[in-house]
């Protein structure tokens, strides 16, 4: 549950810091390759979460 919760938090942080670099350097290619990026993040972060669970089920 730590590991979750420390996960989103990390995951709003570098979100918020990368969209608002992205919005001051103002470039399309950029703002896309942070969408690719953010996109990847969220998808490891509820892989990670997902096979957290699911290790925890007892047998």
């Amino acid at each position: 549950m730590d590991n979750m919760i420390t996960g989103a938090l990390a995951v709003i942080v570098f979100g918020a810091f990368v969209v608002g670099l992205a919005l001051s350097i103002g470039q399309t290619p950029f703002m896309i390759i942070v969408g690719l990026v953010l996109a990847l993040l969220v998808i490891d972060y509820v892989q990670n979460v997902r096979s957290e669970n699911d290790n925890n089920k007892p047998d």
